[in-house]
This record gives C-alpha cells, sequence and structure tokens, in this order.
C-alpha cells in the first residue's frame, strides 16, 4: 500500500516535470550543465538549392542542409557551400525562442549554355510578366515561351507570330502580355499573340499613353498596399518604383532625405537580421520588404530576379545576382554578350541571353539559356 502511494506521489512529480522539460526542448531550450539549469537557445534552419551544401558556424563544420541547428543566442558567421558552386556567407543574429533561416540559392560556378535559336534573332523584348520573350529574325516576329510546362520542361520551340512588312526597330509589349507593338519609321503596328493578326497603329501616341495609365493603374493598386505613412514618404522622396514578381517588395530610388519611421507593421519573429538603412539619401536605391517592414539599401541599376528575393544587374558583358538585403553579389555569368540582353527565367532555373559566340561581327546573334541551377 505504501509502494502505491510512494509511486502515485512520484507520478504526481515527474509528469508534469517531464511535460515541462519536453515544452522547453521544443521552444530550444537545452540543458546547461555549467549553469544547471534549462537555457534559451534559438534555431537556425539552413536549407539550400541544391541540397546537400555544408554549413559552417563560425568557421566550424557543423551539419549539411536541410537541417536545424540549435544555438546560443548571439550573432554568428554562417558559410553555406557546396563544390561546384557559389559560396554563401552572411552574420546572422540567433535570438531565444526564435526560428533563424537561411536559403541560399547556390549558383553554379561554371555555367554551362544551350542554345535556344539557331539561325539568328535580334531586338528581343520581355514582356511585363516575364514569362515569355518576343524577337525577330529577318523581319519574322517569334515569341518565346520562358515558363515551364507542368511537366518540367524549359527551351520550348519558339512561335511564329507575324511577318513584319517594314523594318521594326522595336518590340514593345502590352501591359496585360497580349499584343506586341512593332516600331518602325515612321510606322507602327500592333500584333494580337493569339490571332497572328497585324494590323497598322493610326494613333501611335493615343495607344502609348493608354498602355502607359494602364501600367499606372497597376503601379497605384500595389501602392495602396504599402503602411499609410511609407506611402506618404515615397510620393514625396521617391522614384523609379518597381515591384518585385510576388509584389512583396519594393525597388525604388530615393529623389531626397527622408526618415522611415520604425515599426510601421508588428515585428514578424524570425525576420531578416540584416543592418537596415531607414535613412533615405537622395541619389541611392533601397529594397522595401513589405511582409517584414525592413528597408535595405542596394546597389544601383539592379532589377528584379524572378524569385523576388534577389535582384540582377548586366553590364560589361558580365552579369551579378544579388540578394534583396544587399548581401552576396555572385557573378552567375561573364563572356560575349549582346546589348547587355539577360532575362531570368520564371523558374530560376536558368537565364536567357543574346550572344554571338562566333565572334564573327557578321553572324547573326543567338538566344541562349544559362543554367542556374
Amino acid at each position: 500500500m505504501l509502494t502505491r502511494i510512494l509511486l502515485f506521489l512520484l507520478s504526481l512529480i515527474l509528469v508534469p516535470t517531464v511535460t515541462v522539460a519536453v515544452i522547453l526542448f521544443a521552444r530550444g531550450y537545452r540543458f546547461s550543465l555549467k549553469q544547471q539549469t534549462f537555457q534559451a537557445t534559438g534555431l537556425l534552419s539552413a536549407t539550400s538549392l541544391p541540397t546537400g551544401a555544408s554549413i559552417y558556424v563560425n568557421g566550424e563544420l557543423k551539419s549539411a542542409t536541410d537541417t536545424t541547428l540549435n544555438l546560443v543566442p548571439g550573432i554568428y558567421q554562417i558559410k553555406i557551400k557546396k563544390e561546384g558552386f557559389s559560396l554563401w556567407e552572411k552574420q546572422l543574429k540567433i535570438e531565444p525562442e526564435v526560428v533563424t533561416r537561411a536559403s541560399p540559392l547556390l549558383f553554379p560556378s561554371v555555367p554551362s549554355l544551350k542554345a535556344v535559336t539557331f539561325s539568328g534573332a535580334s531586338i528581343p523584348s520581355v514582356s511585363d510578366d516575364g514569362s515569355k520573350v518576343a524577337y525577330l529574325f529577318e523581319n519574322q516576329l517569334f515569341t518565346l515561351d520562358l515558363s515551364e510546362s507542368p511537366l518540367g520542361l524549359l527551351n520550348r520551340e519558339s512561335r511564329l507570330i507575324s511577318n513584319f512588312k517594314f523594318l521594326i526597330s522595336k518590340l514593345v509589349w502590352s501591359p496585360d502580355n497580349k499584343y506586341i507593338l512593332g516600331l518602325s519609321t515612321p510606322s507602327a503596328y500592333l500584333v494580337d499573340i493569339s490571332k497572328s493578326e497585324t494590323q497598322p497603329v493610326f494613333d501611335l501616341k493615343k495607344l502609348t499613353n493608354e498602355w502607359n495609365v494602364s501600367k499606372d493603374i497597376k503601379a497605384n493598386r500595389n501602392i495602396e498596399l504599402l503602411p499609410v505613412i511609407l506611402k506618404n514618404i515615397l510620393a514625396s522622396t521617391a522614384a523609379d518604383l518597381t515591384w518585385s514578381p510576388r509584389e512583396n517588395k519594393l525597388m525604388y530610388t530615393a529623389t531626397a532625405s527622408a526618415i522611415i519611421p520604425e515599426n510601421l507593421i508588428p515585428k514578424l519573429p524570425g525576420s531578416n537580421t540584416q543592418p537596415e538603412s531607414r535613412e533615405l539619401i537622395a541619389g541611392n536605391a533601397f529594397v522595401y520588404d513589405l511582409e517584414e517592414d525592413k528597408n535595405f539599401i542596394v546597389p544601383s541599376g539592379l532589377s528584379w530576379f524572378s524569385d523576388s528575393n534577389h535582384l540582377i544587374k548586366v553590364e560589361n558583358a558580365k552579369v551579378t545576382v544579388v540578394e534583396y538585403d544587399g548581401q552576396n553579389p555572385t557573378v552567375v555569368y561573364t563572356g560575349p554578350m549582346e546589348n547587355n540582353f539577360a532575362v531570368p527565367y520564371p523558374s530560376s532555373k536558368q537565364m536567357l541571353i543574346l550572344s554571338n559566340l562566333t565572334g564573327n561581327p557578321a553572324t547573326n546573334p543567338n538566344l541562349y539559356a544559362v543554367s542556374l541551377r
């Protein structure tokens, strides 16, 4: 009888104790022999594309992606690297009971090229949504679908849309990506992609104004999603506003000095811990993260990469991809390139460039797919 009573009392003590210990363990607490108590830790969730990269914490190899590491709160130098791919490195702040994520996209050190066109391509133009490219070959208009098929196929055959009767100097997509405007001197022609119909444009100024109004309406609709204070600041101190493909980040150039107040929205746990630049200085480029209320200074001359987490710069026959917070600039291609034309595929797996690899100026340039994964 006494034994049963003791076991019962012991269970009353052990069950709550074990339950609390399990809860603390799940929240990232670990028992410290030195302090003889549970100590709060933070979690580093490290994933990568491709997987199987090595994780180094303050220079020490810890594990391979994808995994989660328990770390004592503090500042850590994190490196993620894989042979044959670019190195990713960042200083991350680990906070107690918070999951900090490191999810780098590692680019091939030596990317492969695959020809997409063979006879030639000129004046390529990408649609506003980044899903198609239009180009000319001997005054014939072609479109190339860059989106990934349901079966995962890329680099599908180009589609012949129209045959222009006059020399075209520029191709422009409509805001809804249903039409292509071919500009000539002094004429212009509008091509309906779905019907492959071409008709002359008699009032180019009116059509251009209509397209600009349509773009402004879309841009203003997105602006309304910003916190009111930020919206008012950008209205008077920013230009060249460009939304990321997912429309969750905004890149802009400051035209005057201003300070963006802190905590415009509630802080998200595990948000980006890189140093911000909430003080706007005229002439500098910035990226505002609408989901995390973070504002980062970035190099000028960038455009959005297709995953909304990176930016891309094409300059002097070199393509550089940088993270949206300005970190980890990586050269993903350097070599022959025509007119600095480089467009990422929507899947981010490839990049389309225009290049003449023959070195013969008399040879027509072609479109090539550069592997990024």
